[in-house]
Order: C-alpha cells, then sequence, then structure tokens
C-alpha cells in the first residue's frame, strides 16, 4: 500500500506503522473517500482554480525510499558518485587529509587559494576561491552577483570523525611488550576498536620548523596496529563488566613493537624522527580497512568517517558545480565537532575573519556592523549525519519520526530550541522541491540524541537548518550509509547554493 500521512509530524506512515498508532485505516478511508467526494461536488472559487495546477507542480513527493524512483540513467550516476566518495575516503581518513584531498579537487576546478590582498578587479561574480585554516579546516565559496553584504548562502560540514589519538609521551613498555598510550577524539565504544588493523596517520611538527607527515598501515604492505583483546579462554573473571566498559579508555593500547628499540629505530629510518619529536604530534590511530559496498545490490556503503566527512564531500561536490550564483555560494568544512571546536572548529574567529576579508576586498572598507548585516541576510544548511532507524535494534527510535537508510536527504527537527524557524523551513523545503530533491525528516524520542554546531550561525543571526543523512552504525569504525541518500544530499546542497540543476532529474521523480 502506498504512505499515507500518519497522524504524526513531516512522515509519512506505512499500513503496519497506521495499525500500531491505532489510526484505523477502513476508517481513514472512508472518510478520505467523503472529503474527496465533497471537494468534488463543490466548485473551486476562481482565483483557487487558477492556483491548483501550479500547487500541484510543486508539491512535494511523498517521503519513501529513493531507489525505486530513480531512472536507469539516475542509477548509473548514484553509483558512480559513490564509487568516487568511496576513493575520495580511502585517502581522506582525517580533517587534514580531507583537506589536503579537497585542495586538490578544488584547484583542479578551477579554485584558486584566498588571500586578503586580492584585487577588487578579481572578485567578479563567478570567480572562484579556497581558504585554509591550519591544514585542518577549508572554505570554497564562488562570488555572487550580490555583494557579500546583502547576505551568503553557506552549507557547512565538519570532517573531524571519532578516533584514537596518540598522548604526548605515547610509549610504554608492558610485559616486554611496548604499546601506545592513547586518548579517544569523540564518542566512541571502544570495543569495536579491539581486534582490528588499524593505521597511525598525522603529523610530526619539528622544532627546527619542519612538519613530517606520518602514514602507516593503509598501504596494503605496510605494518598495523592492533589493540589485543582477550581470549574467550581467559577472560571469565571480565564478563560481569558492563558494554560501556567491557573496554576501559586506558587498556586501548595498541601494540607498537616487540621492543622499544626497534620501533624508535624503525621510526626514525622511515621519517627521522626521535621520541621527544612526539612531544609535538597530532596522530591518530584509524581503521586501515578501505571502503566497501554492503549488500548484494551494492545501494550501501561501509567505511570510517561518514559522520561527517560524507557530508563534506557532498559539499565540495555541490561547490564545484555553482557557476554564477546570485548569492555568494560558500561550502566551509570545520575541524572539531566531536570535541567542542577549538581553533579550527566553528567557534574560531577565522570564518568571520575570511568574510571581513571579502567585505573589504569588495566594498573598499570594512566595519563590524558591515559583517554583521551580511550575517542577518544569510542563510545555511548545518549538515551532519544522524542515527537512522536500525532494524535490528529498533527501540530507541520513533519509527514514524527517525529517517530511514535509502529515504533521501534528512532534515533534522531536534526541538528544544534546536530547531529552524518554520518561516525558514518553509523556504528550504521549496528550494528542496522546486528542484526536484527527496528528502525527509527526522527528530528523536525525549531523552535521545546528539548535538549540533548549528548553534554558531544561529548565534551569528543566520538562519540555520540541520539537515544531513541517516546512517547505521553510526561513530564506529565502520560506519553504513546508503549511496542514494549521500547523491540526494549532494542534490539539495546544489540546489541551496545555487547550482544549475538538471530539469530531468526532477521530472523522473
Amino acid at each position: 500500500m502506498g504512505h499515507l500521512r500518519a497522524p504524526g509530524y513531516g512522515r509519512r506512515a506505512t499500513e503496519n506503522e497506521l495499525r500500531a498508532s491505532g489510526f484505523g485505516l477502513r476508517a481513514a478511508g472512508a472518510c478520505g473517500a467523503i472529503v474527496l467526494g465533497l471537494l468534488f461536488l463543490a466548485p473551486l472559487p476562481r482565483a483557487m482554480a487558477a492556483q491548483a495546477p501550479a500547487a500541484a507542480a510543486a508539491a512535494e513527493p511523498a517521503p519513501g525510499p529513493v531507489w525505486p524512483r530513480l531512472s536507469p540513467a539516475e542509477r548509473d550516476q548514484v553509483m558512480t558518485f559513490g564509487e568516487d566518495f568511496k576513493a575520495f575516503m580511502t585517502k581522506a581518513k582525517s580533517e587534514m587529509t580531507f583537506v589536503h584531498e579537497a585542495i586538490g579537487y578544488a584547484e583542479a576546478h578551477g579554485f584558486k587559494r584566498w588571500s586578503p590582498d586580492v584585487p577588487k578587479a578579481a572578485l567578479t561574480p563567478g570567480s572562484r576561491w579556497y581558504a585554509v585554516n591550519r591544514d585542518r579546516t577549508i572554505a570554497l565559496f564562488v562570488i555572487g552577483r550580490d555583494p557579500v553584504t546583502s547576505g551568503t548562502r553557506i552549507v557547512n560540514a565538519h570532517i573531524d570523525a571519532v578516533r584514537i589519538e596518540l598522548k604526548p609521551k605515547p610509549f610504554r613498555t608492558s610485559f616486554d611488550v611496548e604499546m601506545m598510550v592513547t586518548q579517544p577524539h569523540g564518542g566512541l565504544k571502544n570495543y569495536q576498536w579491539v581486534n582490528r588493523p588499524l593505521a597511525l596517520i598525522g603529523r610530526i611538527d619539528k622544532t627546527d620548523g619542519k612538519t613530517i607527515w606520518v602514514d602507516i598501515g593503509n598501504d596494503p604492505g605496510d605494518p598495523v596496529f592492533v589493540i589485543p583483546d582477550l581470549a574467550p579462554h581467559v577472560d571469565k573473571d571480565f564478563r560481569d563488566r558492563k558494554s560501556h566498559d567491557v573496554i576501559g579508555t586506558e587498556e586501548m593500547r595498541p601494540i607498537l613493537a616487540m621492543t622499544a628499540r626497534d620501533a624508535m629505530a624503525a621510526l626514525k629510518a622511515k621519517y627521522g624522527v626521535t621520541e621527544s619529536d612526539f612531544l609535538s604530534a597530532d596522530l591518530q590511530l584509524v581503521p586501515a580497512d578501505p571502503p566497501r559496498d554492503v549488500g548484494l545490490d551494492r545501494q550501501l556503503m561501509g567505511l570510517y568517517g561518514d559522520d561527517d566527512r560524507l557530508s563534506g564531500y557532498a559539499n565540495i561536490r555541490a561547490i564545484a558545480e555553482v557557476t554564477v550564483p546570485e548569492k555568494t555560494a560558500i561550502a566551509y568544512c570545520v575541524n572539531n565537532e566531536e570535541v567542542n571546536s577549538w581553533d579550527t572548529g566553528v567557534q574560531s574567529q577565522w570564518f568571520s575573519t575570511l568574510v571581513a576579508e571579502i567585505i573589504n576586498v569588495q566594498e573598499g572598507r570594512y566595519d563590524e556592523l558591515m559583517l554583521r548585516h551580511a550575517y542577518e541576510h544569510s542563510q545555511a544548511l548545518e549538515s551532519d549525519c544522524t542515527t537512522a532507524l536500525n532494524p535490528l535494534f529498533p527501540q530507541p527510535q520513533d519509527p514514524v519520526a527517525a529517517s530511514r537508510l535509502g529515504w533521501g536527504l534528512a532534515v533534522k527537527e531536534y526541538g528544544s530550541g534546536k530547531q529552524a524557524l518554520s518561516e525558514y523551513f518553509a523556504k528550504v523545503r521549496r528550494i528542496f522541491d522546486d528542484n526536484g530533491v527527496l528528502w525527509q525528516t527526522h527528530s528523536y524520542k525525549a531523552g535521545y540524541g546528539g548535538g549540533t554546531i548549528a548553534q554558531w550561525f544561529a548565534n551569528a543571526n543566520i538562519d540555520v537548518i540541520d539537515v544531513g543523512v541517516g546512517i547505521l552504525s553510526m561513530h564506529s569504525p565502520m560506519d553504513i550509509s546508503s549511496k542514494a541518500d549521500l547523491w540526494e544530499l549532494y542534490r539539495g546542497f546544489k540546489a541551496f547554493l545555487g547550482a544549475p540543476m538538471a530539469p530531468a532529474a526532477a521530472a523522473a521523480r
């Protein structure tokens, strides 16, 4: 049966869900027939009759699986886009490697590195620029026809992910085995990180000013690092631990080598570093596994870092499609959402400084009021993954309100002062619907849910709404996401930023 409006907000419910909610299908059908009959018998006012075809054309499609609605050509596009994403994520396993890969992509698509000394003549509508903050945050922007002081369109995503980090003094010997001492970045389940191959990536900054980039474990010929667990033969005294404490945070210690001497000799030979250099290092342990397709139909992907480099990837792909927008379009990818900002996160003044620099070049002058007015007239999407309804563990979610895997872009309505104003949501709906973007809504049961960095934009007086896609196994070494959802997120970003949209795609829906 098709999807009917459920007795909740913003969703359609299946027949089984309606029965479970006590909403009688037979009664609903009878009432619907009476209402429809009365509507057909009563003549429409002339003004309403004239508007009816336009209203029908603009009506949003009913939420449901995206894949059956795609044409064969669109399905090919979705699959190709998914393969591109997996190839990107094979290399982009941290915010630093994401920025490195994004710079290469940006420059290949005509973006130039931004400088506050850029002459006004170079800042023409359609000119393409990118700016980088400390190798960990990147913004790509395309100058619009209107000045920045009249507002911008911003899509924001974070590009850090949960992981294990090395402490400043990371090496310990335990019963003749050299181990690494770590700490978590973000909320993770420790037990998911044991007995699996890990890679060591990041940077070591030496006192002479040199930066050494480290990557051990991602190449098939590299050694990997593993946190060893107890065998079932000897774990009797540990079985009463609760799931949260199965592996303690201080037990998250991967094997570095059999001896400290051999470990340091290998590091010195490969990178020219000493043990003291690790005091000024930003090193991360991440899954060494490459992205893989999940399921026989290959519609799903399993990979590390979906939350939220999936949104970051869709963001840079979408901004590259923007030609000459009415409002300056900005794809802003930030660090440290998982751990409350710092100087490369959304709360840093870096982004405001960047916008102020653009205003100064455009206007030949700058004052704070100009920036405040620019923000007041700006609009933003803050994109982050959310938790799709889990087919194995559906209990924490409301099946009517939660996002579904494969149902398209998710607009997140969190409540409690964490959701967009209704009038702004209406504008965003219109953008998506007019461009044939397939979307759904997501909200949590009371007491559940995560955070959002949309608050920074709201505090800056920017209209903002949370979007993203629903994924499974969130914050794990292998998140599970839908290629169709990624595609619709990318299309939603394009529509919002003002990129040309293929009319055939909307017509096929």
